[in-house]
């Protein structure tokens, strides 16, 4: 039983959390604020992206992670390749993660400078943004579609597409190119060395940080919001330097990010519709 002078408290209590529970949800309404994020659907699926790109070229079949890793993961919308240099320099492989998210309240991305920690790699010093060096000559600024966060116009790209050879032109992201490069050594002997490096489009925009897609995609303002983590993985000598590593990965990202860019939502368009972004 409830002491008598306890209960006019009480009921004054409940009537002010709902109160504030009904003005919090208009003052959302009226700030046209977006907690969860409508979901924009790829234009076409990851694995779309050709198996052979220039020089080079996919080494055995992608992989497919068991439900539980896909769990783990987040999401069932991936690609796992590894792509190896059909010829020039010799010995070069690069294992490719891409992996695409939509449709959240939030996001914690997963980045191998804890993933590769957590599976018993030693991490070799702090994690580094190096510049991609990106081969830009042919992008082209879309006067005419400008991104709403940034004001600036999106680069426009032509290429032939690597399977049927048709023109096709994309929207590239906005931003600096960076590469957020780790170093591991494992084995019995800590013998083996890898470098991971990665970066994100959160809503047509390129970031190194995991902060950065919440900043870009999960701002209150925005009513859609998606990201993809782009992740490469080199097994290497102990005399390769992170710049070496970071030239070679852009080499490969001059390839993939047009087919890339083809299969992700283009921004501008999700923008045209949304109520505001």
């Amino acid at each position: 039983m409830f002491d008598r002078s306890v209960k006019p408290a009480f009921i004054a209590a409940v009537a002010t959390l709902l109160v504030c529970g009904v003005g919090f949800r208009f003052a959302v309404r009226q700030a046209q604020a977006f907690l969860a994020k409508a979901p924009v659907e790829l234009r076409n699926p990851l694995t779309a992206i050709p198996k052979r790109l220039a020089l080079w070229e996919a080494g055995g079949q992608d992989k497919t992670l068991t439900v539980e890793m896909e769990q783990e993961l987040g999401t069932r919308q991936y690609l796992d390749r590894v792509y190896v240099l059909a010829s020039g320099r010799q010995g070069q492989m690069v294992m490719v993660h891409i992996a695409y998210y939509t449709g959240l309240i939030d996001a914690v991305p997963h980045v191998p400078d804890r993933c590769l920690a957590a599976a018993g790699w030693v991490s070799v010093g702090l994690p580094r943004n190096l510049p991609l060096p990106l081969d830009q000559t042919g992008w082209v600024a879309d006067r005419d579609h400008v991104n709403r966060g940034t004001g600036d116009p999106y680069p426009l790209l032509t290429f032939a597409h690597h399977v049927t050879g048709d023109k096709v032109t994309v929207r590239m992201p906005i931003g600096d190119f960076k590469l957020r490069t780790s170093e591991f050594l494992g084995g019995e002997q800590l013998d083996q060395r890898i470098i991971a490096g990665y970066f994100f489009i959160a809503n047509g925009r390129t970031t190194p940080w995991p902060e950065g897609v919440r900043k870009f995609a999960f701002d209150l303002s925005t009513e859609y919001a998606y990201y993809a983590k782009i992740q490469f993985t080199m097994v290497v000598g102990e005399n390769t330097t992170l710049e070496e590593f970071a030239a070679t990965v852009a080499d490969l990202a001059n390839e993939i990010l047009p087919e890339l860019m083809w299969c992700l939502p283009d921004w501008a368009e999700v923008e045209s519709m949304s109520k505001r972004s």
